[in-house]
């Protein structure tokens, strides 16, 4: 193979988007995405492709951290080049059992030759054909005496994340919360009931060849396993479905919207939970969607658009300071799902761990209160607010509940468990109460939080 196959190959287009990652601080996805654009691969070879480009973005820290111990050279002074296709080589060697570790090894020098030059080859080849001699787990920290170091060593994750971990979860949640992390979800659907149901929709794809099964816990949900193109069968060109996953379905049925209600969500982009309220409203009635940023916006209206969608107006608007246009008619419902840490969604978004930092918490919180202090005032005299997040951290949780709820006596917390689905209330009985805490090691979903607010009738 010469260089312009190698470098035209699965491991060359892998290569290419983690160098993207490395030198652009580009998501994984999009990275990906670019790489991919325009490469003669086989649908077997572009899937290698987002096995290996995910893969290697969740077990970095594993990787770099064997990778020193054999190389006795800090990954950050390597060569890109080096450094990625260490990476590249040693996940096939430490985690692919089906790909053989010399041929992980060859292809790896191959690359570092192709993209950089021999002496980058040779290094690659000798510290990876030692990492083939000697068992990667044997340089993990050990985890009596390091416990958070072994942690975050052998799952991936930052050592700030899962400090904080340790001390509200103890050692095992934490370790299993980190391994669940790493493992691959499935991709979950929300059957559009304005369309079909759910049983019809399994039907239809699995007769399609699709492995599709039904959520135990939301009546509109759907797992997706794999099989055939999801996104080519013709029940998503009709809008007969839309990616999101349970814990984010959970929020509509909290809000328990009614037909003909005004509703609207403050950060709706790209619409996951506002055409879900929508659906359960029978498209009957007003939803105001907010949203700061116009590329999301737009987003939003070609979802709507495809699942049929009539009642939702698209606003972009920063939601933090609602225009009085806006709130001159007070809304009936209102849902704030702000921008937040999204340390439940770790194992969808492998990257987000390795781009968020402690100090996030302290900014986003800040934009969190802004967004709810606002709902505040949207709301009618008996109205409700549900506040939701992806994260698992307390500030952006528990914690923002409770000083909203010292500055606003006219608003009260109110249990959630009457608005839950049947199904996930009779799994999880301590759900709703008040709260909705839920954890991909423990609830089989992503990380989510749901607090119910009630504005008192004549406050």
């Amino acid at each position: 193979m010469d260089v312009v196959d190698v470098r035209r190959s699965a491991r060359g287009a892998a290569l290419r988007a983690l160098l993207d990652m490395d030198e652009n601080r580009a998501y994984a996805a999009i990275a990906r995405d670019r790489a991919l654009h325009g490469a003669r691969l086989s649908e077997r070879d572009r899937a290698l492709v987002t096995e290996l480009v995910f893969g290697v973005t969740k077990m970095r820290k594993a990787l770099d951290h064997v990778a020193e111990k054999l190389a006795a050279r800090p990954v950050e002074n390597m060569d890109p080049v080096a450094r990625n296709a260490l990476r590249l080589g040693a996940y096939q060697v430490l985690y692919l059992t089906h790909i053989p570790p010399p041929a992980a090894v060859n292809e790896s020098v191959r690359l570092a030759r192709a993209f950089g030059h021999a002496g980058i080859a040779a290094f690659v080849n000798g510290v990876l054909r030692a990492l083939v001699r000697v068992p990667g787990e044997a340089a993990f920290p050990d985890a009596a005496s390091h416990p958070a170091d072994h942690i975050a060593v052998k799952y991936s994750h930052p050592g700030w994340m899962v400090s904080r971990w340790l001390a509200r979860f103890g050692f095992d949640d934490t370790a299993r919360l980190c391994a669940v992390n790493n493992e691959v979800p499935p991709v979950t659907i929300r059957a559009n009931t304005l369309k079909t149901s759910r049983d019809r929709l399994l039907h239809e794809l699995a007769a399609a060849g699709i492995d599709a099964r039904p959520s135990p816990y939301v009546p509109q949900a759907i797992d997706v396993r794999g099989g055939a193109d999801l996104f080519g069968h013709r029940s998503y060109r009709d809008g007969e479905f839309i990616v999101q996953d349970a814990s984010s379905m959970l929020v509509a049925h909290v809000l328990d919207p009614a037909p003909g209600e005004r509703v609207v969500d403050l950060a709706a982009a790209p619409g996951g939970k506002t055409t879900h309220v929508a659906e359960l409203m029978g498209d009957r009635g007003e939803i105001v969607a907010l949203d700061v940023h116009e590329h999301r916006i737009k987003i939003l209206e070609q979802n709507a658009k495809r699942l049929g969608i009539r009642s939702i107006t698209a606003i972009r608007a920063d939601a933090t300071c609602v225009s009085a246009d806006i709130a001159s008619r007070p809304f009936a419902r209102a849902i704030v799902d702000p921008p937040c840490t999204g340390t439940g969604v770790l194992r969808r978004r492998p990257d987000l761990r390795w781009h968020r930092k402690p100090q996030d918490i302290a900014e986003l919180t800040r934009i969190q209160a802004g967004l709810l202090a606002s709902a505040a005032t949207t709301v009618k005299p008996g109205g409700i607010v549900v506040y939701s997040t992806c994260s698992i951290e307390p500030e952006e949780n528990v914690q923002i509940i409770d000083e909203f709820l010292a500055k606003h006596p006219e608003f009260s917390l109110a249990g959630a468990r009457p608005y839950l689905p049947s199904e996930f209330s009779a799994a999880f009985p301590e759900q709703g109460l008040p709260y909705v805490e839920t954890y991909p090691h423990i609830h089989g979903m992503d990380g989510f939080f749901i607090a119910r607010l009630a504005r008192r009738a004549g406050a």
